[in-house]
C-alpha cells in the first residue's frame, strides 16, 4: 500500500542507533510511499531541502518555516523568504511541499505572544504570494489560530497534528483547510480527538507521525519514526469503520492534491 506520512522531522528522530539512511529504509520497508520533512527554524533549511533532494527516489518532500517556539526576528523572516525564492527558482522546486511549520503555541510559550503572532502572519503571507501550502501548528490557541488564519484568507494548508473537537474541526474546514491526525489519535483518553477524526470528510484527511513525537500505540513510550505512521492508519480505519485500504488511498489522493498545488 502507499501510505502518506504527512509531517516528521527526519533530523530530530537521529540517536539510539537510528540514522537517517535507516528511517529512510525502515520507512520504504513499512509501505510509507511519500514522506515530508518539516524544517522549524532557519538552521534547519539546508539540511531540510538537502534530505529530500537526496531522498526523491524515496517520496520525500519538505518544508520552510519557523515554529512558534523558534525565534523569528525581522532577518530570520527575511532569510526564509529569500530561501522560499530560491529553492522556487532551482530544480528542487517540485520538493517544496509548503511553508511551515509555523502557528501558534501558548502551552510552551517559548516566544512571546506577539512575536508569534506576527511570525504566523509573515509566513501565511509567504504562503499565499508563493501558491503553497500552510503548514500549521496550533497548541492551546485554537481559537487565535483560527482567527488569525481567517484573516489570512489562504486558499488551503494543513492544520498539522489536529488536538480539538469536531466542533473545532468544523471551523478548520470551513477555511478551506485539511486536517491532520498524528500518533495521540491512537490513545484512549484522546476522546476529543476521536469525535474529530469521525466527523472530518475523508477528501479533507491527512495522516501523520510528527515523528519522533506522538509515538502511536503499541509503540507509545519509544521514539517515533515515519515507519510507525501505518498504526494511526489502522486506528484511524478502525475508529470510522472503513476499509484500511480505501483509507490509504483515499489520504495518497489527498496529499497528492496539496503536493501538485491543488
Amino acid at each position: 500500500m502507499n501510505y502518506v506520512d504527512s509531517h516528521a522531522h527526519f533530523d530530530l528522530c537521529t540517536g539510539e542507533g537510528m540514522d537517517t539512511v535507516s528511517l529512510v529504509h525502515d520507512m520504504a520497508k513499512s509501505g510509507v510511499r511519500r514522506a515530508v520533512q518539516v524544517a522549524i527554524e532557519p538552521s534547519g533549511f539546508e539540511w531540510s531541502r538537502d534530505f529530500a533532494r537526496n531522498n526523491r527516489a524515496s517520496g520525500v518532500l519538505f518544508t520552510l518555516g519557523v515554529h512558534p517556539s523558534s525565534r523569528a526576528d525581522n532577518n530570520d523572516l527575511i532569510y526564509l523568504s529569500d530561501f522560499v525564492r530560491s529553492v522556487i527558482d532551482s530544480p528542487d522546486a517540485d520538493l517544496l511541499f509548503g511553508i511551515g511549520e509555523t502557528g501558534l503555541d501558548f502551552y510552551r510559550m517559548r516566544q512571546p505572544r506577539d512575536d508569534q503572532l506576527r511570525s504566523f502572519e509573515y509566513q501565511a503571507d509567504l504562503a499565499r504570494s508563493q501558491g503553497l501550502p500552510l503548514i500549521v501548528h496550533s497548541r492551546d490557541a485554537m481559537d487565535e489560530t483560527i482567527d488569525a488564519l481567517a484573516a489570512a484568507a489562504l486558499p488551503t494548508g494543513v492544520m498539522h497534528c489536529f488536538s480539538g473537537d469536531s466542533a473545532a474541526a468544523r471551523r478548520v474546514l470551513d477555511l478551506g483547510f485539511y486536517i491532520s491526525f498524528a500518533g495521540n489519535l491512537t490513545y484512549n483518553n484522546s476522546i476529543d480527538l476521536h469525535g474529530a477524526a469521525r466527523y472530518v470528510p475523508l477528501d479533507r484527511v491527512l495522516l501523520e507521525t510528527d515523528a519522533p513525537f506522538l509515538t502511536p500505540v503499541p509503540h507509545r513510550g519509544k521514539r517515533n519514526s515515519p515507519a510507525l505512521v501505518t498504526h494511526t492508519y489502522e486506528f484511524f480505519a478502525d475508529l470510522r469503520g472503513e476499509p484500511l485500504t480505501g483509507i490509504v488511498e483515499r489520504v495518497f489522493r489527498n496529499f497528492e492534491t496539496l503536493a501538485r498545488r491543488g
